[in-house]
């Protein structure tokens, strides 16, 4: 009994550290446009994968269902996402691409019953 309980806690114990609370924000057509997607910064945890959370922005964002390359980066911060994010709109702006700065998608409005 002591080895099975020691064998489940060997095995939960990678996904007990993966949970910390990151931040990321995916970036539409990045290799060469014509109009760059840069999706607000979100909330995500560590143990989030990558295709997990093209997934996700695809979901919230249809203008990213057509694009022809999607990637995701991490932050671990809001500041440093936010920052980052006005970076990439000041050198697309130079390659001379369109950028689209994406928004959060609204909450849907509460129903009364």
């Amino acid at each position: 009994m002591r080895t099975l309980l020691l064998l489940a806690a060997l095995m939960a114990a990678p996904l007990l550290h993966a949970q910390n609370v990151i931040h990321a924000m995916a970036i539409g057509n990045w290799r060469n446009g014509p109009v760059v997607y840069l999706t607000p910064v979100f909330a995500t945890t560590e143990a989030a994968t990558t295709p997990q959370l093209i997934d996700r922005v695809k979901r919230e964002h249809p203008e990213l269902a057509a694009a022809a390359d999607i990637d995701v980066m991490r932050f671990a911060t809001v500041e440093e996402g936010e920052a980052h994010r006005a970076s990439l709109k000041a050198k697309y702006g130079v390659r001379k691409l369109e950028v689209v700065l994406l928004e959060a998608p609204a909450a849907a409005p509460a129903t009364k019953p």
